[in-house]
Parts: structure tokens; C-alpha cells; sequence
């Protein structure tokens, strides 16, 4: 058949399609790049946050559209809303054949087959209360294993999964819930997933968990910390920049940043998201830390690897937020001085303890000015960093064209504009050849934006110089 994955949500669920595409091409299916002409569309679903469920539930209404007008379509919904909701989304007539939770995506192509013959099939994971599958867990881990090195979203980037599921219990979160408890991944298996990869051309790679920085392998009197693990998959040739996302202040200890300090190719980045800059809201939200200990991460990060990058995540909103709250999250954004900041209106999850023991009492006009008033401070903070790199010549890994113009009129007449990141994770904007994509280059800062830098490529290479 001819699938189409439509993913929303994190890296996890990118990650989760990539390696869904692998298995299912290795079933003789087609993999198609948008909807059009596809037999079934499987949807990679987010819950972090209401809309993104909403993205979800609107597709569906369109495919039920579809098919009561004759049309002939597999629809499926996978990942963590099919979790949460489980045989709920099969009500109101939505045309959903398949639903298959984040822990059973190995057998997608079983389940595929079954929609095919006209029968629903549903895969969803154990609760928290019972035992962890077994059988599923072998599969998954073999799902990873068995990835085309080769395929991906990016030639030369590619994303490794070093454990699933979360134990915080954040109260705003539903990760625990749908992703299942934490468990970490052999180290071995994840070495030789780098090694494969970097083998492809895939040599910038980064490691992801729902908390990356609490991995832990143990065998025997061996165990591997997260550091550990940076270490080795360091050490595997032709790894030229390893990330790692995304971090929880409680779990980043010095020697993680020695290691980023230390390993030459790990980049000095960290995405840390604090929330909120309150201790009361980081109280309610069962965070674990207070702003003193954020800030005191922050100072350590910086006096260790002098060079790091920071990003943030911050909630506004959350049940109790008084105008002090949201005051100290701004000037916790200040002082933290982000590259760049994701802030989000908090939206109650059905399920988690704050949906289930506080009220929702902000405003959503509350929630939408608070929100503008933190992006406005970022977008102050962000534009500081961005220009404190004017001049410098950076070395970027080009992604390909840019999907806008971000820049006024291109420098060398008839050559497109192409995106590409830093070391430090910065998008940088430059005129070139589009060729370029999957390679690294040398870019001179000529400008900046409060989430953007702009550039023009250095060396004398007559290719790169001349007009397409």
C-alpha cells in the first residue's frame, strides 16, 4: 500500500515515524511524502497539550468526509493520544481502523494488514498499574535496531532514543501516563545505532529521552550514567557533533557538563526548561527544584563550559499564577540570558494530577497576554545573544533551502536561500547553492534576528561563489 505519516509532537514521535517507515517499507509497503494518493494515513499523535489534539481530531473529520463520499482510506492513530484515549476515538464515527499506543509500534505492519482485510486492530500499552510488556519491549528495542541508517528526515542528522517513559510526575504532564515508566536502553545497543548511522553520512546525532539526563544502565556492579554514555557514543568514528535533549534541572550533575567541557564533538548546548521562575508554581507543579537551584545550575553550567548555549521552556497560566509568579518567570528569562525560549499557555490534561486536584482559574485572556509579555521579554534576551555573534565565522551544518525568506534581498543574484545550524544550535540564514544541503560550511555572521543569525559563506571556491 501507499502510507503517508502525518507526525505532530516531538522528536520522540519523529523518531517514532522514522522507524515506523523503516519497518514498513521493509513490509513492501510505499512511503509517500503528503496525503494525496495514499491508501492509508497513519497519525504520530502528540497529548503534551489540547491543540495538538485538536490537529488530530479535525484530520479525522476530514477523512470521515472522505470515506462517506466513496473514497477508499486506511486511517490510523498512533503515539500517545491513541493512549489516552483508546476506543473514545472510535466514537462519533471516526473513521479510525487502527490504534496503536507508543509501546506497540512494532506492530504497525501486523495491524496495517488487518485494516487492509477489514478488520480494526488495536494495540495499546499496559497501564502503569501492571507489569511492562516483555515481548513488546524486545520488539521495540529490535524496532530501533532494525532502522534504515540511511533514511530520515536529514542526511546527516539523525535522532537515538536512549530510554522511554517518564517517572517525574510533573502535575501537568500526561508523559508518565502515556509513555509508561522510565527504562533506559542497553548502552551497547545504542553505541552500535550510532556507529550505523555515522557509518551512513549520519554524523550529527542527538540523544533523546523524555529526560535525557536521568539515563541509567545497570548490569551487575556496572553502571553507565548519562555521561558514561556521552562518552562512548563520543568516541564512535565519524560522530563530528552529538546533542543531547531534553534535560530536567533536578538531573544535571557536574559530571555531565566535564563530559560537555571534555568530549570535543558533544555540542555546548542545553535545552533545560525551568517552567516557571516561582518556587510556589514550582511547588504546584511538583518540579522537585527551586529557583535557587535553577539558577544555581545555570551559573555552574556556565563556569564549566564557557561556551554553553541555553534554552528554556516556560508555562503561563498554570492554576494560581498571580502577576508575582508570572513577574519572576521574566526575570528568571533575563538573568538566563536564552538563546531561545518555548512558552506555552497551560492547558489542563485529563488524567494528570493538576486536571484532577486544581481548578483552572486563569483566564484564557490572562494566559494569552502573559504569553505575549514572556515571548516579548525572550525576543529582547534572544536578539542580545544572536548579535553578540556578529562577526564571528561559524561552522554550520546546511540543512537545505529555507523554507522562507528571513532576509532581505539575497547578496548574489539567482542563488536561493538556505537554513542551517550551528554548533550551538543556532539557525543561520545565508545565500548558496542549494547542493550544499547535507554538508558543513563556513559562514561569517553579518546579522542577527531574536531567534535567527545571518551569514555569508567564507572560502574561495569559485562553486560557492557563483550564481546558480
Amino acid at each position: 500500500m501507499k502510507v503517508f505519516i502525518d507526525t505532530l509532537g516531538c522528536q520522540m514521535n519523529r523518531l517514532d515515524s522514522e522507524l515506523v517507515a523503516a519497518a514498513l517499507r521493509r513490509d513492501g509497503h510505499e512511503l509517500l511524502a503528503a496525503r494525496d494518493g495514499a491508501d492509508a494515513v497513519l497519525y504520530n499523535t502528540c497529548s503534551v497539550r489540547k491543540h495538538a489534539e485538536q490537529k488530530v481530531l479535525s484530520r479525522l473529520g476530514v477523512d470521515a468526509r472522505q470515506r462517506a463520499e466513496g473514497r477508499r482510506l486506511i486511517v490510523g492513530v498512533m503515539g500517545c493520544m491513541a493512549q489516552r484515549l483508546g476506543e473514545k476515538l472510535r466514537r462519533a464515527n471516526r473513521p479510525v481502523d487502527i490504534l496503536c499506543g507508543p509501546g506497540q509500534l512494532h506492530a504497525l505492519p501486523e495491524m496495517l494488514a488487518a485494516a487492509a482485510a477489514g478488520r480494526p486492530a488495536t494495540a495499546l500499552d499496559p497501564p502503569r498499574t501492571q507489569p511492562p510488556d516483555q515481548a513488546a519491549e524486545a520488539a521495540m528495542d529490535r524496532l530501533d535496531a532494525g532502522r534504515d541508517p540511511h533514511a530520515g528526515e536529514s542526511s546527516a542528522r539523525a535522532f537515538i532514543r536512549v530510554a522511554r517513559g517518564c517517572d517525574n510526575f510533573c502535575t501537568y504532564c500526561i508523559v508518565p501516563y502515556v509513555r509508561g515508566p522510565e527504562r533506559s536502553r542497553d548502552p551497547r545497543a545504542i553505541v552500535e545505532e550510532a556507529r550505523r548511522l555515522a557509518g551512513a553520512g549520519r554524523g550529527e546525532i542527538t540523544l533523546i529521552g523524555q529526560t535525557v539526563n536521568r539515563y541509567t544502565w545497570t548490569a551487575g556492579e556496572r553502571t553507565v550514567r548519562f555521561s558514561d554514555l556521552l562518552a562512548r557514543v563520543s568516541a564512535v568514528a565519524g560522530v563530528r557533533r552529538l546533542r543531547f535533549v531534553t534535560s530536567h534541572p533536578l538531573d544535571f550533575t557536574d559530571d555531565i557538563l566535564h563530559a560537555m567541557r571534555d568530549l570535543p564533538n558533544v555540542v555546548e548546548y542545553i535545552h533545560c526548561p525551568a517552567q516557571s521562575g516561582s518556587d510556589r508554581m514550582l511547588k504546584a507543579m511538583n518540579r522537585k527544584y527551586t529557583r535557587a537551584a535553577y539558577d544555581e545550575l545555570l551559573a555552574r553550567a556556565r563556569e564549566i563550559v564557557p561556551e554553553v548555549v541555553l534554552a528554556g521552556d516556560f508555562i503561563v497560566g498554570f492554576p494560581g499564577e498571580t502577576e508575582e509568579d508570572h513577574a519572576a518567570s521574566a526575570e528568571l528569562i533575563r538573568r538566563a540570558r536564552y538563546k531561545n525560549c518555548f512558552v506555552f499557555k497551560y492547558s489542563p490534561r485529563p488524567g494528570t494530577a493538576a486536571a484532577k486536584t486544581l481548578t483552572d482559574n486563569v483566564s484564557d485572556a490572562v494566559k494569552r497576554r502573559r504569553n505575549n509579555e514572556l515571548l516579548a521579554v525572550q525576543q529582547e534576551a534572544g536578539l542580545a545573544h544572536h548579535r553578540a555573534y556578529i562577526g564571528r565565522t561559524l561552522e554550520v551544518l546546511v540543512e537545505g533551502p529555507s523554507p522562507q525568506t528571513r532576509k532581505p534581498a539575497a547578496a548574489h543574484f539567482g542563488r536561493p536561500q538556505l537554513v542551517g545550524r550551528s554548533r550551538w544550535d543556532h539557525v543561520v540564514i545565508f545565500d548558496g547553492p542549494a547542493q550544499l544541503a547535507g554538508q558543513y560550511v563556513d559562514v561569517e555572521i553579518t546579522g542577527a534576528a531574536s531567534v535567527t543569525l545571518f551569514a555569508v559563506l567564507r572560502g574561495n571556491d569559485e562553486s560557492l561563489n557563483r550564481p546558480e
